[in-house]
């Protein structure tokens, strides 16, 4: 039985180990395709659209792009591309609304999709008792500044959507209001969605690049005594670093950012430290050349390779709870099986002295 528990033990350290490096891969992927960015921009040209169903979807889509890609909320540049911010507040919405509407479409650096969008929405906004944006959004300030002074233990957040509801109360802000949350719902949901998928995707990647053959590890496991020892002590010290790191160590404020940054590098570190044990003792060997890893393809299983793929799916989290709990059933069978050695040696000691 004990043999069985070191043998789960050490295929769930190799699966998390892996794991780790699926979620750095999947988080490039995600990041490179800027997949949340783009569910919350789906999310708002529905809540576009919804504000007023004559609304053309690319002139939607146009308003929304404006509105993240704009420099208080995008997400910065990769490549000298603009990213779309991933996150957007109720109220900063309802502003940046405003602050469109209140543009003249002829002036500025505005292509001819772009003017006809803010007229669109212009008009969107009469229709729904907004006539005068630009009005609107400096009263809104006024207001917001006042409760700032009046009342300075309030909220930013509380402000401004005191501020809103007192001078730009109209259908449209209903609107928003009403259909914000449930927007960025299902927002969240398909984003859930596509890292799931993107997750497989690169569990694939992963497991076809190393050639991570289920089948195999565990017969490896059950025929070398050494491999598993190995691997069970890793498995000790692995969980030890785990609980050292889910300690939160107090620091300064001014501080979040950059610890932020020195985890990000620990992770990357840690990692390689974890594959470098794995490739000592070879369960993933770097390949001399693609050559040599096609040829090599021979010696895998293919139904151990997909049951790899599947394992690494389920996330490093859930393999670190399977190891955690693995090593608390193998501490009590320890304990169970050196006591029923002691005991038989208690027993052959009696029977040999009544002999005597």
């Amino acid at each position: 039985m004990l043999k069985s528990i070191d043998i789960l033990i050490g295929l769930s350290v190799v699966m998390l180990i892996v794991s780790m490096a699926v979620t750095l891969v999947t988080q490039a992927l995600l990041s490179l395709r800027q997949s949340r960015g783009r569910h919350l921009l789906g999310g708002l040209v529905d809540l576009l659209q919804q504000l007023d169903p004559g609304v053309e979807r690319h002139f939607a889509e146009e308003i929304a792009k404006m509105i993240l890609r704009s420099p208080i909320l995008s997400g910065g540049k990769l490549f000298g591309v603009v990213r779309y911010g991933e996150v957007i507040h109720r109220e900063e919405l309802t502003k940046m609304l405003l602050d469109l509407a209140a543009r003249d479409p002829a002036a500025g650096q505005m292509n001819e999709l772009q003017q006809t969008a803010l007229k669109v929405l212009k008009r969107v906004m009469a229709n729904n008792g907004i006539t005068d944006p630009d009005g609107i959004l400096k009263k809104i300030h006024m207001v917001a500044l006042q409760l700032e002074r009046s009342n300075p233990e309030l909220a930013n957040d509380v402000r401004e959507n005191v501020a809103l509801l007192q001078e730009a109360a109209s259908e449209f802000l209903a609107k928003v209001n009403l259909r914000f949350d449930s927007i960025i719902d299902r927002v969240s949901e398909r984003f859930t969605f596509s890292a799931r998928v993107w997750t497989f995707i690169s569990a694939t990647l992963v497991a076809v690049v190393l050639q991570l053959d289920t089948v195999a590890l565990v017969n490896r496991f059950a025929m070398d005594d050494a491999m598993r020892a190995a691997f069970v002590e890793e498995a000790v010290r692995l969980a030890r670093e785990q609980e050292r790191e889910q300690q939160p160590a107090p620091m300064p404020v001014h501080a979040v950012s950059a610890s932020a940054e020195a985890k990000q590098i620990e992770a990357k570190q840690t990692e390689k430290q974890y594959l470098t044990f794995l490739a000592k003792q070879g369960v993933i060997l770097p390949p001399s050349s693609f050559k040599h890893w096609y040829d090599n393809w021979q010696n895998v299983n293919l139904p151990g390779l997909i049951i790899s793929i599947l394992l690494l799916s389920l996330g490093a989290p859930f393999w670190y709870s399977a190891l955690n709990r693995l090593l608390q059933l193998r501490s009590v069978l320890a304990r169970k099986d050196d006591l029923q050695r002691l005991m038989r040696n208690t027993t052959q000691s009696s029977g040999d002295v009544r002999e005597r």
